[in-house]
């Protein structure tokens, strides 16, 4: 228990490195953005940073096309994918037991993350939905199964930690 516990912290502190990216596209005017991993991040720097997806500007993109873009991975070379190498979508759609929830079947390989590298993975999918009106929530199923380690399964927006603590004792909010 006390694993699971400092796990949790462990990735609280690293999400908090999400700071310096805030929610930026939140969908208005069309612009939407993909999360994606920082190349180098540096010391109260941001662990995900975006970029804009390029999609059709006329229509709101689905959940699907979405996963889809991240999946391929980002264009901008300061950025780098949370994804193991052939990962692929198998299903994403809004659940219709469940309003407002998104389910993400993705590949066997995305079960291969484990750790922190499983809850920035997780995110960049989260935070990305999250800019799709009616999206709330968002399950990420792995080869048929849910990661057995998360402390949760079902994800939220509102759960990454987007205030970051400065070394000096001082709060800086961004979100």
């Amino acid at each position: 228990m006390k694993k699971r516990w400092m796990f949790l912290a462990l990735a609280l502190l690293v999400l908090a490195g999400i700071a310096g990216c805030g929610r930026s596209g939140d969908g208005e005017n069309g612009e939407y953005v993909l999360y994606f991993l920082a190349s180098s991040v540096e010391k109260h720097g941001p662990a995900l940073k975006t970029e804009p997806y390029a999609g059709e500007e006329q229509a709101e993109p689905t959940p699907a096309e979405l996963v889809q873009a991240l999946l391929a991975g980002p264009a901008a070379q300061d950025l780098r994918s949370p994804f193991p190498r052939g990962v692929t979508m198998q299903d994403c759609s809004f659940d219709p037991e469940q309003p407002g929830r998104v389910e993400v079947t993705l590949s066997e390989r995305y079960g291969e993350l484990t750790d922190i590298s499983l809850t920035l993975a997780d995110y960049c999918i989260v935070l990305t939905l999250s800019q799709i009106e009616g999206v709330e929530s968002v399950e990420i199923i792995s080869g048929g199964h849910a990661a057995h380690y998360r402390s949760h399964q079902v994800l939220t927006a509102e759960e990454a930690l987007l205030t970051d603590y400065l070394a000096d004792g001082t709060q800086e909010e961004t979100g």
